[in-house]
């Protein structure tokens, strides 16, 4: 998530009819309709529709102090190796300048800008899955997996590691209370206690949950690499199913649309049971993550100069960061 601050200014771009002025500067490097972009979601990214004749993109952009340079090349280098591998995806597209990125100074900052093709099709909610769908959701994170581990070497994606994320949350961390320390000491020593090897640890999507999936006619379609870290494979399982458990930390390994994605998973990969027993204490360190994460990006308070959805943003988001902590609460 972005800070609310950055948030507040892009949207002053924006009018009523979700065209936005911004990504109509931003685009000007890529063929399109000018007359048509239209501001789709703002998150850790704003994210944009435009066309060019007949053919529909997505315009992702990002201000510099939420996404390095670094990072989005090593996406886009991530991306074409996974096409090679035939895994479905949103493939880059080139800009006039022949780049995949574009940087530009704005009034709002130096951006990053990015266009990919725009995938078609159903973004499914959990209630709407059937159990083959659970099947074909578990079979293609097994299948993005076996690609993660067939990486040559060759191919550099500078990525953080999870323990470095939690470490640097952890180290900047400006305790609001006991709670909060002794989570970090608990995660601290728990991670020390995991193996890393070839087959339980490399590159993960770290996002893979259904909003990020696309459901068509030709298949099953992987979107938002943005955020892929280094982790074990495990948490990429854990994180994706986070919704079908209303409990995550203490998740029902017999619940019906749990054992249908493992099914599917392991049908192109493997994982075993011991690395399954892990999932509860990677919930806990993602909502330890979260909860840091959303420290740093709730920057503004409600105020009656605010348009009324950014009020309503603070306090929703201010509700889940309170909840986490809660959390760490009722841990002890």
């Amino acid at each position: 998530m972005m800070k609310l601050s950055l948030m507040r200014d892009v949207f002053t771009t924006v009018n009523t009819d979700w065209d936005c002025e911004l990504a109509a500067e931003l685009a000007k490097n890529w063929k399109h309709d000018k007359a048509w972009i239209k501001m789709w979601r703002a998150s850790a990214n704003f994210i944009c529709y435009l066309k060019n004749e007949e053919q529909h993109y997505v315009i992702r952009f990002n201000q510099d102090s939420e996404r390095k340079l670094d990072h989005i090349e090593s996406e886009i280098k991530l991306l074409h190796y996974l096409k090679s591998k035939d895994i479905s995806i949103a493939e880059p597209v080139l800009s006039r300048n022949n780049k995949f990125i574009e940087s530009k100074q704005t009034h709002y900052g130096k951006f990053f800008t990015c266009v990919f093709e725009r995938v078609f099709g159903e973004q499914k909610e959990i209630g709407d899955l059937k159990k083959d769908d659970y099947i074909t959701w578990g079979e293609s994170l097994g299948e993005l997996h076996k690609a993660f581990k067939g990486l040559p070497k060759v191919v550099e994606i500078h990525r953080i590691s999870h323990i470095d994320m939690f470490e640097g949350y952890a180290q900047a961390s400006q305790s609001t209370g006991s709670a909060e320390s002794n989570e970090i000491e608990y995660l601290r020593k728990w991670l020390n206690t995991l193996n890393r090897n070839k087959e339980n640890y490399g590159l993960i999507h770290y996002d893979f949950e259904l909003d990020n999936i696309i459901w068509n006619e030709n298949g099953v379609h992987i979107i938002d690499f943005d955020d892929s870290i280094y982790s074990w494979y495990v948490a990429d399982i854990a994180y994706a199913l986070r919704d079908v458990f209303f409990d995550s930390t203490k998740p029902d390994k017999d619940d019906e649309r749990f054992l249908l994605f493992i099914k599917g998973y392991r049908k192109k990969n493997a994982i075993s049971e011991e690395e399954l027993i892990q999932m509860p204490v990677f919930y806990r360190l993602h909502n330890f993550i979260s909860y840091k994460k959303l420290q740093r990006s709730i920057d503004l308070s409600v105020s009656e100069n605010n348009p009324t959805w950014l009020n309503e943003l603070i306090i929703k988001l201010t509700n889940i960061k309170d909840s986490y902590y809660k959390g760490f609460l009722t841990q002890f």
